[in-house]
């Protein structure tokens, strides 16, 4: 609720181009919400009336899922802020009235009672409850991951960095006077579950979600969250979660798998000079599309396709005929997609063993600290994984204290031990500060109006790097951004938590 003491506030409703009633009393313009035939007017400082602040609400105007609580108070012309589409507009669709308000209702009660609607029918609770009252509280924002099942584990550390973000915030006043609340709801990692968690979501007035985490989970929950037109900011890097024109509100703030897969090859190729290029990689969608466009980037870059590929089941328990396979056709280098401790401990330990420490690039879970105790600090040596140029340091660039600021508060959340560059390149910290800065710019919390400052994003200053969107394209960070570092650096003293070094030339 606005605070209207010591300033006179306004709000007008206009049902058929004619104002029947207005308050300077506290209250945002639900302009995020379903509208009836009405016109809903901003609410405007500064505007004077003959009532004063803090009066009563005595009647509440219902829409299909909204509910408009009105003051007494007197009637004048204010400047439109969003014009609606007419709509079926029935008192008897809110509980607590008996009957529809016709507008010649509206307009006689409008004059007979100085500009104020009055009921006759108690007002229960529930009409407190809409979406007009929820613009003026907390601002509410689905927090969709695991917290039961085989990911919870996994899924905890990843979400430190919106935390985070939402401490901060709050702190300095939240968004426009609203403090941000993680509404957590558990998934269990699982696709199936992602249709009724955004129902509820929806059901809830909820319009903004972080998560869920995982490539699967993410599609299965656009699929409903899409329709439902809510500001999401899913934990998954397929380069189709970031097609504005099939997912126009949800928004990549991370790097794509495609966007992985260009980069290993490429340093691979003009860094490292290797032109017999190996690719191990797990079947699953992540690795396959990797995969594929680090192909396709040996193929631009040399003429030829990949020297040998090879692939494995999750459930393999044993790597060595795919690594002897890799060895037999004569690979230089290794571009590993791989996120899982235990394969990745069996590709670099078999490679130990058959001492083939070929250099090798992968993703960014490789900067894992178990790592060092089931792998040899010798076989990673040559080890490179993709990460964010903000993050890594050089002989004579350092990190920023932003970033080791960022990377102090993340070691706080004892969770995130020993993957803490995992963890900050995962997108929550940026997306929340982002969608403050959009909200605050159109002075709005209204979906439309927040898609339309998303869409409309050039070079923001995120953590990870400069981000932009458009109206076709929500995959925000571009190659600029994305650099190797060295695996080994996790050793190095210079190393900060979520810092590494970045690789030679890259």
């Amino acid at each position: 609720m606005l605070d209207c003491s010591g300033k006179a506030c306004f709000l007008a409703v206009v049902f058929f181009d004619v104002v029947v009633m207005n308050s300077p009393c506290a209250m945002h313009a639900p302009v995020g919400s379903r509208p009836s035939k009405a016109c809903i007017f901003r609410v405007i400082p500064g505007f004077s009336s003959d009532s004063s602040p803090g009066c009563i609400p005595i009647i509440a105007f219902a829409t299909h899922d909204s509910y408009f609580v009105f003051q007494n108070c007197s009637c004048s012309a204010v400047e439109p802020h969003q014009r609606y589409e007419r709509d079926n507009l029935m008192a008897d669709q809110a509980p607590g009235f008996p009957q529809p308000l016709s507008r010649r209702k509206l307009l006689t009660s409008s004059m007979t009672h100085g500009g104020a609607f009055v009921a006759a029918a108690a007002i229960g609770p529930t009409l407190f409850s809409g979406r007009a009252l929820a613009q003026s509280g907390d601002l509410r924002v689905g927090w969709v991951r695991a917290t039961t099942g085989r990911l919870a584990s996994s899924y905890a550390a990843i979400y430190a960095g919106g935390l985070v973000a939402i401490e901060e915030i709050n702190a300095k006043g939240g968004i426009m006077g609203r403090k941000i609340v993680a509404v957590e709801e558990d998934d269990e990692g699982s696709p199936a579950k992602q249709p009724a968690i955004v129902r509820k979501l929806k059901s809830d007035n909820i319009d903004i979600i972080v998560g869920p985490a995982g490539a699967s989970q993410v599609l299965s929950s656009l699929a409903s969250s899409t329709p439902a037109k809510m500001i999401q900011c899913g934990l998954a890097s397929p380069q189709t979660v970031g097609d504005a024109t099939k997912y126009p509100y949800n928004y990549l703030l991370g790097l794509t798998n495609e966007q992985e897969g260009a980069r290993a090859a490429a340093y691979m190729v003009e860094q490292l000079k290797i032109r017999k290029i190996g690719i191990l990689y797990e079947s699953t969608p992540f690795g396959e599309s990797a995969q594929l466009a680090s192909r396709e980037t040996i193929k631009k870059l040399t003429g030829q396709d990949a020297t040998a590929v090879q692939t494995y089941a999750m459930t393999a328990s044993d790597l060595s005929a795919q690594l002897g396979n890799l060895q037999k056709a004569g690979c230089e280098g290794l571009i590993i997609w791989m996120a899982n401790n235990v394969h990745v401990g069996m590709a670099f330990n078999g490679m130990e063993r058959m001492n083939w420490l070929v250099p090798s690039i992968g993703h960014y879970t490789l900067f894992n600290d178990a790592l060092f105790d089931i792998v040899p600090a010798s076989a990673m040596k040559n080890v490179y994984a993709i990460f964010f140029k903000n993050w890594t340091y050089t002989d004579t660039q350092k990190v920023s204290d932003r970033h080791l600021s960022l990377a102090k508060k993340l070691q706080g959340y004892a969770y995130t031990k020993g993957t803490e560059p995992f963890v900050a390149a995962m997108p929550q910290y940026d997306f929340l500060y982002l969608l403050k800065q959009v909200v605050e710019q159109e002075k709005s919390f209204d979906v439309e109006a927040i898609k339309r400052g998303m869409d409309n994003v050039k070079n923001y200053d995120a953590i990870i790097g400069k981000i932009s969107f458009s109206p076709t394209n929500h995959c925000g960070i571009s190659m600029d951004d994305i650099t190797l570092a060295s695996v080994a650096s996790a050793k190095d003293p210079r190393s900060f938590v979520a810092t590494r070094l970045r690789a030679p030339g890259a």
